[in-house]
């Protein structure tokens, strides 16, 4: 019995070993592993949506959707859609663990008007959005929406730009807000004039569903402090409050994951040895604000590469910054990027080929 007892317990261990080692080898090649965030009816969680599908029309970068991940072991990743009337989507490249944000480019042409549901896939799930093709000519009515957040502070994800007295607003100064689309079509957003600035927004939505647009400020500020903005598309009306400043002051806010692993990180783009970097080699940080102002957030130089980004908070909280990659790879392999801003560090990794 003895003798039985040992040779189980000799068993046990060797299957426990073996299965460790096979689970070390999964992820040996360094691909990612992960969910889909999505509904209960397996509908894909769609963050954005951009660009107008039509007939006949070549799809470019301009043409994207994008999804969340849910990550739980780090590395390179694959995904892509099917592809149906003539179009599809993809992306690749590396990804940290967490909650990530990945945008999937469409390629391809569509041939037929109406609405379309893609199925993606990563790792060993799936989930699915729709695109809706117009025709070549277009042929909008008006659509039918809500603004996020109404009839309160409307529902802004990010503020961009410097807003200073007598400095006049540029493209730069727009505020991201997001809308529930019913009915696709023609949209209008308008607001008053406040301390020589009016915020607007006019377009297309092209896909029903909860989504993010841009309102444009225009004029330029004549006082210092904060201003409650009402927008209205008619039916629904919110407020965005801005804070004017007669100087640019420096931004206070941390890194998300100081003072180790830069917590959610998003790596785009491909990295080979010998290859310049391009604008598609791009790395996503979250942070938190805890007052407004400029920022400059950077890496040191491994590897031949680096990567920083600088730019203006004008909101207080968890928000996203996306760093541009420069340089090229000199060798392949797996590099750490010390990341500085605000004064506190993280750090990510890149793989290079």
């Amino acid at each position: 019995m003895k003798l039985f007892n040992l040779i189980l317990a000799f068993i046990t261990i060797a299957f426990f070993l073996t299965a460790c080692q096979k689970n070390t080898d999964l992820n040996a090649d360094g691909i990612s592993i992960g969910t889909f965030k999505s509904t209960g009816s397996g509908s894909c969680s769609v963050v954005a949506k951009n660009g107008l599908f039509k007939v006949d029309s070549v799809l470019n970068n301009a043409y994207y959707v994008d999804v969340e991940v849910e990550v739980t072991v780090a590395g390179s990743f694959n995904i892509k859609s099917d592809t149906v009337n003539g179009f599809s989507f993809k992306k690749t490249g590396t990804i940290s663990t967490g909650l990530n944000i990945v945008r999937l480019y469409a390629s391809g042409k569509p041939i037929a008007v109406g609405t379309n549901t893609f199925t993606i896939s990563y790792g060993i799930t799936t989930c699915s959005f729709s695109i809706t093709v117009f025709g070549a000519g277009g042929g909008f009515g008006t659509a039918l929406y809500t603004l996020g957040g109404s009839p309160g502070n409307c529902s802004v994800s990010s503020l961009n730009g410097n807003y200073v007295v007598g400095l006049a607003m540029t493209a730069a100064n727009k505020v991201e807000m997001g809308v529930n689309v019913s009915t696709v079509g023609t949209y209008v957003i308008t607001g008053i004039a406040l301390n020589g600035v009016t915020l607007s927004a006019s377009g297309v939505f092209t896909n029903p569903g909860i989504q993010n647009v841009y309102l444009y400020a225009n004029g330029t500020p004549t006082a210092a402090g904060v201003f409650i903005y009402t927008v209205n598309n008619g039916p629904t009306n919110c407020n965005v409050p801005i804070t004017f400043t007669t100087v640019i002051t420096n931004a206070t806010y941390s890194l998300s994951g100081t003072p180790g692993i830069c917590t959610a990180s998003t790596i785009n783009g491909t990295y080979t040895t010998g290859t310049a970097l391009t604008a598609s080699n791009t790395v996503a940080i979250n942070v938190n604000v805890t007052s407004p102002g400029n920022y400059s957030i950077a890496t040191t130089n491994v590897n031949g590469i680096s990567f920083s980004a600088t730019g203006t908070f004008n909101l207080t909280g968890p928000q996203q910054v996306i760093l541009n990659g420069t340089g090229t790879p000199a060798v392949a392999g797996v590099f750490n990027y010390p990341l500085t801003g605000g004064g506190n560090t993280c750090q990510f990794s890149v793989t290079s080929l």
